[in-house]
């Protein structure tokens, strides 16, 4: 398979997808499935498993790594507790408005709007955002740690 920023090509074949077009399919798959472990994450599983969701790196030097606090984020999500969730990790909350936005989004040009449907939404945007959510509160936690700790 061949990624290009447009589309999507097998190797030896003529046909292309839009790369847009495959991750709104692979989202509507995705989706239920991450719901459900989500659900069994928060009621059973976090209980059980949260001491090996430990950060190796801030055991070994005390510092947080950029996704510390992604898996309680995660659990408290689940647990309907949204502003503790944006608290303990601001991307896992952009995560999921960011797939909520891209599923309407490609599904109002797909389906009502039909005169937009060859303009493209571009995917780099989103993880652009989420690279820059992800070290704006990094770069926070590091300064409250190393200033006022």
């Amino acid at each position: 398979m061949i990624f290009s920023m447009t589309y999507i090509t097998k190797m030896g074949s003529t046909r292309k997808i839009r790369v847009d077009d495959f991750f709104y399919q692979a989202g509507k798959v995705i989706w239920f499935p991450f719901c459900i472990a989500g659900f069994w994450f928060a009621n059973y599983g976090y209980g059980k498993y949260s001491s090996l969701t430990e950060c190796a790196v801030k055991k070994r030097c005390g510092l947080p790594c950029p996704g510390c606090g992604g898996t309680r984020a995660f659990y408290y999500l689940f647990q309907g507790e949204f502003i503790k969730s944006f608290l303990y990790n601001p991307v896992i909350a952009y995560g999921i408005l960011a797939y909520f936005h891209f599923m309407l989004l490609f599904f109002y040009r797909k389906h009502i709007s039909k005169t937009i449907v060859s303009k493209e939404i571009h995917i780099p945007y989103y993880m652009y955002v989420a690279i820059g959510v992800l070290l704006i509160q990094w770069s926070v936690k590091l300064i409250i740690i190393l200033f006022f700790l």
